[in-house]
């Protein structure tokens, strides 16, 4: 909601978007906003609900009316602030026609927009747009134990079924809240069993959600959008969707064949269609690359829309379908999905399905005679099995174009080579040992996909080359056992001859799209061509002797041209036609004298497309390049990963470093020697050789097993002119004191480069024996006079550390007038054991976000939060807000907050922590207080949180550990913990 206040105070932002999907809680947001900016940032504010269906006249005399004027709306009123918000918007509005005062000449109106569909918020001009997120688990259950108005925890059989009820509703607070308000006044845990049995089945789902979801649906502009809508709800709900399974069903049904002439082409349209989708949120994103999901709620409604529309038939389980089997059909059905099913019986033969185009099973069990009956008679165009026991073809489907054999246990499949119209055809994850030379008879076949099929180990020659048409084939973490194009011409008459590369090469090169292999040696590539050569081919390649690489998320169908080498690089790493294709590198194990990635290309551009790199186990890598290289180099890489290498001593020079504007991700893991990230070597005598340096895209800095890691750029640091800041207690090091009198401090992100990650938001720093300031904000100052207030890390969220042992500061010469750290979710800091303190209490109250903070195995820290500076004392306030604490194995601990001994007896501080959710305590022996400095008005009350000591010296270490909750002192219960 703040953002949205913040777009609405700029005076440059006229039209301000909300969207969601419904029941996120849109029109809910919109109430709260007017009521926050009604007569303070705008005199008037008209509120008008539009529907999907507007009526222009009335939308134009409900504005003329709540804004008290006539409808031509030529007043004064006109020249006031006006905030106009139109809710629930469907398609674009024409505001000149509803006669609203907006645009250059009426620059005091502003309008707020709440829609379901980001588009019609981008096409109406609006200038910032705000998604709304699901809630967490966490959110949704106080929501729903405030709609019922009474915490639950009191009995665990009705809290667990609430819980489970509020995970149902999928984070939709109308959901949380409509189930809520229903169960309110009957606390039969019967009856709420029964609520969620029905949620679970979708039985219950609220009547707007339907109508909402349909009316998104019916609003979609085109066959293929629905068609796509309605194939997504096929997989089982919570299912992450490969989208190349929509796109082999598209493609086999025929929804974008006639307009495509090639799966690649029809692929890059399914991928447009699937973000329109998720951009009318009727679908999401997913954690896995290449798929999407579908929401539990808008699953259920998809379903009843495919049983009406498009005469899907769904069956989750077993008994559901004994059900389907004893109730024939009353229509013919085109698609169906059969999930966690088990058929052994034949007397589903034909099933009355002769109009069927779509059959998929998955997680199922069919047996071979079931199979071979249930088939007969059927048009079938897609027929896909996932997952499914032991499954043989024998049946001949004419009309078949897409066949999918995914992660099943493959009988007799030799009678596949005589579906002639076949054009997609995968075995993917399944146990095919030998691909059957009746393939080669699948003369329109576009796609053959064998990824992950680790037992295939014989392709026999000429299959592949006689498939004239293929466009995409895909062999990655499959068969490598290729025949050297010498030893196929000397082959022995009866020996068993073996796929070439030379057949892949000499397939034609317009069909052929996409290559996805592995190639055991380098050398097994044909002399005359070379493969990457051909401009049309999107490639996949990974080239070592065994598959050594870590086994990745499924293939991306959508990857970009990527190579994976395991052994000698150099030989590769020649081809210099790699610099203006490769996407994606990884190398890993090159012990051959592999001392820089790129050598000899001085002047030259090096991987202008490149966007992910990988160099993983060379040892004696001594830099990424060697030479100047072009401004344009790497200019596209979004990742890096280094990992053991370790006579690496700085991950890139500023000549690199300067281009990295993309970068989004920096990995480096066990590189003993590295020393910076950033080096100006070799640019020494260059004045301000990293003035242009900036990784403005920068969100993730991971730096674990760097022991000699000294700063993220060591040159140009300046000697702290401060001189050590005089300590009156034993507790204060001084975590934000000026360093030490005139010596360069080891700080890992120095003030020279705080301006480079304005946008971090996870920082890792784990196994560093030379790191001793984490942060260093000296100079983050605006000059003169301005009212403008300096940023700082605003957009971090994590940082966690581990054993960076000589670190002594966090945070150090923090100004005083600073906006930094506002965002900071989760820290964690383990076995840092020259820490004596965290924050000051300057740089705690920052810390407004904070909601988890773990401290474990530090020696020498003396308590959590410090008196720092003497201005410091009479400073007020609530710290942490949202903090869960977790404290374990502190030794040296005495308090959590210093004490007003620092400076002054008579300070009136206060380092409360009314609001701590969870805090967990172990194994701190000396803590005898959790905050020792508590308002004056509140010493004589007796709530005040107290701790109570079972134990002192050695023996505290087989005491047990202890999680409480806490929350405000303004309770009258007294909190004890045992420590």
């Amino acid at each position: 909601m703040n953002h949205v206040l913040e777009a609405l105070k700029n005076e440059k932002i006229t039209m301000v978007g909300i969207c969601g999907m419904g029941g996120v809680g849109k029109t809910l947001m919109a109430e709260e906003i007017i009521k926050i900016v009604q007569g303070k940032l705008f005199d008037a504010v008209v509120m008008i609900v539009v529907s999907p269906n507007p009526n222009i006249r009335k939308i134009e005399a409900e504005i003329a009316d709540k804004l008290g004027l006539t409808i031509d709306l030529e007043t004064e009123k006109v020249r006031e602030r006006i905030l106009i918000v139109l809710d629930d918007v469907w398609s674009v509005l024409d505001f000149e026609a509803i006669g609203l005062p907006f645009g250059p000449s009426h620059k005091g109106c502003k309008v707020l927009v709440t829609s379901s569909n980001l588009d019609v918020c981008y096409e109406m001009g609006s200038q910032k747009n705000f998604t709304l997120p699901m809630l967490t688990a966490e959110e949704a259950w106080e929501l729903f134990q405030e709609t019922i108005g009474e915490p639950l925890d009191a009995d665990p059989d009705l809290c667990g079924i609430a819980k489970a009820l509020t995970n149902e509703c999928g984070g939709l607070p109308y959901s949380v809240v409509t189930i809520a308000k229903a169960l309110q006044n009957n606390k039969s845990k019967y009856e709420w069993s029964n609520a969620l049995q029905k949620l679970k089945g979708h039985e219950i789902p609220p009547q707007a959600y339907y109508s909402s979801i349909k009316l998104c649906y019916e609003r979609l502009e085109n066959v293929e959008l629905k068609s796509c809508f309605l194939l997504c709800c096929l997989f089982p709900q919570g299912y992450d969707i490969p989208i190349d399974y929509l796109v082999r069903y598209a493609w086999g049904q025929g929804i974008i064949y006639d307009r495509f002439d090639s799966v690649e082409a029809a692929r890059m349209r399914v991928h447009v269609l699937v973000v329109k989708l998720k951009r009318r949120f009727l679908l999401l994103d997913s954690s896995k690359e290449g798929c999407t999901k579908m929401h539990g709620v808008v699953h259920g409604v998809a379903i009843s829309i495919a049983s009406q529309d498009m005469d899907v038939f769904m069956v989750q389980d077993q008994a559901g379908y004994r059900s389907w089997q004893i109730n024939p059909p009353c229509k013919q059905y085109t698609t169906v999905s059969l999930n966690d099913v088990h058929i052994d019986d034949p007397i589903v033969t034909g099933l009355g399905y002769q109009e069927l185009k779509l059959l998929q099973l998955k997680n199922s069990e069919i047996s071979e005679s079931a199979l071979e009956s249930m088939l007969k008679g059927m048009k079938l165009q897609v027929l896909s099995f996932i997952h499914t026991g032991s499954t043989s073809i024998r049946v001949l489907l004419r009309h078949l174009r897409t066949l999918s054999l995914d992660d099943c246990t493959l009988g007799d499949i030799s009678s596949v080579g005589k579906l002639e119209n076949l054009e997609i055809l995968s075995f993917a994850r399944s146990n095919i040992k030998v691909l059957p030379r009746e393939i080669a008879d699948l003369q329109q076949l576009r796609l053959l996909d064998t990824t992950d099929c680790s037992y295939l180990k014989e392709i026999p020659h000429g299959i592949l080359s006689t498939l004239s048409k293929l466009e995409e084939l895909y062999m990655t973490r499959s068969f490598n056992k290729w025949e050297p194009a010498e030893e196929v011409d000397q082959s022995k008459e009866g020996e068993i001859r073996m796929a070439s590369l030379a057949e892949v090469m000499s397939l034609p090169s317009k069909n052929l799209t996409v290559l996805a292999i592995d190639i055991p040696d380098f050398k097994l590539l044909p002399e005359d061509e070379v493969l990457l050569e051909k401009e049309t081919t999107r490639f996949h390649i990974s080239i070592c002797k065994a598959n050594t690489f870590p086994m990745p998320q499924p293939l991306d169908y959508g990857f970009k041209n990527t190579v994976k080498l395991a052994g000698d690089a150099k030989e590769f790493m020649q081809m210099e036609i790699l610099d203006f294709c490769l996407e994606a590198l990884s190398i890993q194990n090159s012990k051959h004298g592999t001392e820089s990635l790129i050598s000899d290309r001085t002047g030259k551009t090096a991987f202008l497309q490149l966007k992910s790199l990988e160099l993983n186990g060379i040892p004696d890598l001594l830099a990424i390049c060697h030479g100047q290289l072009q401004n344009q180099s790497f200019g596209n890489l979004r990742s890096l990963q280094i990992s053991c290498c370790s006579e690496l001593r700085y991950a890139f020079p500023v000549s690199i470093a300067r281009n990295l504007v993309q970068l989004q991700s920096l990995v480096v893991y066990l590189c003993d020697k590295m020393q910076e990230i950033v080096s100006n070597e070799g640019m020494e005598d260059e004045i301000d050789a990293s003035s242009k340096v900036a990784f403005p895209n920068l969100t993730e800095l991971n730096l674990s097993g760097v022991s000699n890691l000294v700063s993220f750029y060591i040159a140009n640091q300046p000697c702290s002119s401060k001189p050590e800041m005089a300590e009156t207690s034993s507790s204060n090091q001084g975590n934000e004191a000026g360093g030490s009198s005139f010596k360069k401090s080891k700080i890992l992100l120095p003030p020279n480069c705080i301006s480079w990650l304005k946008n971090l938001e996870e920082l890792e720093v784990k196994l560093s024996s030379k790191i001793e300031v984490l942060f260093d904000l000296e100079g983050q100052m605006v000059q003169g006079n301005t009212e403008e207030i300096p940023v700082s890390f605003t957009q971090l969220r994590k940082v966690s550390l581990a054993n960076v042992t000589l670190l002594a500061h966090l945070w150090k010469n923090v100004p005083c007038r600073i906006r930094c750290f506002e965002n900071l979710r989760f820290l964690t800091v383990l076995s840092c054991d020259s820490l004596h303190y965290l924050f000051s209490y300057s740089v705690a109250r920052q810390l407004v976000g904070l909601e988890e903070l773990k401290i474990s195995y530090c020696r020498t820290m003396k308590t959590i939060v410090a008196l720092q500076y003497k201005e410091e004392i009479g400073s007020t306030g609530i710290l942490f807000p949202k903090l869960s604490l977790r404290l374990e194995d502190l030794s040296s601990l005495v308090s959590l907050s210093d004490g007003p001994k620092t400076f002054s007896d008579d300070a009136d501080n206060t380092f409360v922590w009314p609001s701590t959710r969870v805090m967990y305590l172990r194994r701190c022996p000396k803590l005898e207080t959790l905050g020792s400095l508590i308002p004056r008005k509140q010493k004589q009350r007796k709530n005040i949180p107290q701790i109570q000591k079972s134990g002192a010296g050695p023996s505290t270490r087989s005491q047990p550990s202890v999680s409480a909750p806490f929350s405000s002192s303004e309770h009258t219960s007294k909190k004890e913990v045992s420590i």
